[in-house]
């Protein structure tokens, strides 16, 4: 399992699960009910349901794009490439977490397949029934999926102020505005939900307006101006990073060629939502554009450049390119092999890009069990005083352990320990430290800066850092195992 947030949705499947309800915190609880489900009806531990979780809401994933292409198109080989192109792990590293942002991502495209039936017959009262409950559970899924559910119902509502024949062209399916209205409802529901949020609501809403942030892509490049990538170093980060994205579009792009000159192949009943679907790319396109570039709707880098919106029409694409310059006038075994050979091409690149490694600048973020051992010892003894540490979020591991409800006097130290330009024991250069303090130094946060290419760049440590802390005289080792090292500070006398 992962850590930081990782490790507190474990902890929340364990506080629904134990004592059937939420945690104050938990705005967008959906994903954790789930867990927490699965983890009472298998009888599994809260650790293990966060490996099964991302299983299931992988087939979850596979099965909606194969759904939403065979709502699409009757080709059955656009079907079986579909399915085929829906194994690349375009998640990245998400495929194997338990963030409930990644899971219904994962989910989407199961629900633009029941979306686009229920537009397409409002009187099937299986799919409105399908449709209201699911619509009325997605505000509690996370926000991201929220925001991207309004754009696709605006472009849904696009149809009602354009002219017939071009609609006969564009063939977007018109969505009623109850149908919009029902999302609406949802979501002020999700808001009345959160009590947090109404309880200091004025105060909440002036701080938001006042409040912008770097949007995603500057900051993105800023990190990378850091670490002064040259040129091959840019291609292999694409290659490896964005290979799932980077090679499917190219092919994509070639498939916009071959209807160029080919329009008659979009006229055939097998094809009629091309043009439909070339749409909706580009309105997620611009969904992405949006979470990329604003000021202020803001998250983590590489979530937003995993989670990545244009894959629910990207993969249908890829499948119909394949199929119209390969295997559209001939299914011979060569050209057969070729395209096999094409999708197990990217979905390689998909594998060495989805793991945490130095060919995507990442540490492995895995939680280990000697930490876990560790830190619960460090519970068990532990008195009140200051924690320190140089990187890691140790006061998540009270949500593993389902004690989240207990505070510890956390803090971090400056880079290099505070040790620069100074020959002062760790106490001296550290005001906060006093002879009580416990320090946690995990294996991840000292080889972070050693190993790991960018962060290597960084360096706000080196080992030379790690060297001196251990022979600092100012602290003792209380606990030593692999993974981690538990210290406390002494005055010297």
């Amino acid at each position: 399992m992962g850590r930081a947030d990782d490790m507190s949705y474990i902890g929340e499947y364990l506080q629904i699960a134990t004592s059937g309800h939420f945690a104050s915190w938990d705005i967008y609880p959906a994903s954790h009910i789930i867990g927490a489900s699965i983890s009472l009806i298998s009888n599994l531990d809260a650790h293990h349901t966060s490996f099964v979780m991302p299983i299931v809401f992988s087939f979850i994933f596979i099965a909606g794009i194969y759904l939403f292409s065979k709502e699409l198109f009757s080709n059955s080989c656009i079907h079986s490439l579909s399915i085929v192109s829906s194994f690349i792990l375009y998640l990245g590293a998400y495929n194997f977490l338990n963030t409930p942002h990644a899971l219904f991502f994962s989910f989407m495209p199961l629900y633009l397949c029941y979306l686009y039936k229920y537009i397409s017959s409002y009187n099937n009262v299986s799919f409105s029934i399908i449709f209201v409950l699911t619509t009325l559970l997605i505000p509690f899924t996370h926000p991201f999926v929220v925001f991207f559910l309004f754009v696709v119902f605006l472009f849904h509502l696009v149809p009602k102020i354009l002219p017939a024949s071009t609609m006969k062209v564009l063939r977007i399916p018109k969505i009623n505005v109850t149908s919009f209205l029902i999302l609406v409802v949802s979501f002020m529901g999700w808001f009345v939900y959160n009590n947090s949020l109404m309880g200091s609501f004025r105060r909440r809403y002036i701080s938001f307006i006042k409040r912008t942030t770097e949007p995603v892509f500057f900051e993105t490049t800023d990190k990378f101006a850091k670490i002064s990538l040259d040129i091959f170093d840019y291609m292999e980060l694409i290659s490896f990073y964005y290979g799932r994205y980077a090679f499917p579009t190219m092919i994509i792009f070639f498939g916009f060629v071959f209807i160029y000159f080919n329009k008659d192949v979009v006229k055939r009943d097998s094809f009629k939502n091309y043009v439909y679907l070339v749409l909706l790319y580009v309105v997620l396109l611009l969904i992405q554009i949006i979470l990329l570039f604003n000021p202020i709707i803001s998250h983590q880098s590489d979530r937003i450049t995993n989670l990545n919106f244009v894959v629910y029409a990207q993969v249908p694409l890829f499948a119909c390119a394949l199929y119209f310059l390969f295997l559209k006038k001939s299914k011979s075994l060569g050209n057969t092999l070729l395209v096999c050979g094409i999708l197990l091409f990217v979905w390689s690149l998909s594998l060495f890009g989805c793991f945490d490694s130095p060919n995507v600048y990442r540490t492995n973020v895995a939680l280990v069990h000697n930490e876990i051992c560790g830190m619960d010892w460090f519970y068990e003894v532990k008195s009140e005083s200051l924690i320190m540490v140089p990187l890691s979020q140790v006061n998540r591991f009270h949500d593993v352990f389902g004690t989240r409800g207990i505070g510890d006097r956390l803090s971090y130290f400056p880079d290099h320990f505070g040790y620069v330009n100074s020959s002062h024991n760790l106490v001296d250069v550290n005001l906060d430290l006093d002879e009580s303090s416990y320090i946690i130094i995990l294996t991840i946060d000292e080889l972070l800066y050693q190993e790991v290419p960018g962060y290597k760049a960084v360096a706000r440590y080196t080992k030379e850092d790690f060297n001196r802390f251990r022979n600092d005289t100012s602290v003792n080792k209380i606990y030593d195992s692999t993974n981690i090292e538990i210290f406390r500070s002494q005055l010297n006398k």
